[in-house]
């Protein structure tokens, strides 16, 4: 919220949800209740939906460069990036070992067509996910289709370079001595 909106809205919203403004975690365990309050208070006060909401956060999560990073070694399609959701999980483990996400099952009825499911509900968990979908989709250059039902994640991938890919490396430049 702060980076992207700035720190006047993010104090707004802690102010309405009744935490510390410099005292929020991101990637710390708290209650279910406080993050729900803050997600309905950020939305409502960027006039958007919870789920417009929540896929934007997925999407920044794509600009991060280190996350951006974790996701990129999924694959060097966008195709390839899917398939491997599954294994999504224990990839944030390794980076967040208190996080806990639930499976994700990827079947593919036909080429270029998916479907996600969780093994368990978490509320707006798929709306995050699609928004990282969103922008991993436009990392890889590919036109996807993504639609979010109440369970699960429909993609039908329309062009797989439709659009340049941003630039990705397995390893960081090393600057020369």
């Amino acid at each position: 919220m702060r980076g992207t909106y700035g720190p006047g809205l993010w104090e707004k919203v802690t102010r309405e949800v009744g935490v510390d403004p410099e005292g929020f975690l991101t990637w710390s365990t708290g209650p279910d209740k406080v993050t729900y309050s803050i997600v309905i208070a950020s939305a409502r006060l960027l006039d958007k939906s919870v789920g417009e909401f929540l896929e934007d956060i997925g999407a920044w999560l794509t600009r991060q460069e280190d996350i951006r990073r974790l996701l990129r070694f999924s694959g060097s399609t966008f195709e390839e990036f899917v398939e491997s959701l599954r294994e999504l999980p224990g990839r944030i483990r390794l980076v967040i070992p208190d996080f806990q996400l639930p499976a994700l099952a990827v079947t593919s009825p036909t080429a270029g067509r998916y479907h996600i499911a969780a093994s368990a509900h978490q509320p707006g968990l798929l709306r995050v996910v699609a928004g990282m979908l969103r922008g991993m989709a436009d990392d890889y250059g590919a036109l996807a289709i993504i639609s979010v039902m109440r369970d699960c994640i429909d993609i039908d991938v329309a062009l797989s370079d439709y659009s340049g890919k941003r630039r990705f490396v397995l390893s960081h430049p090393q600057v020369a001595s």
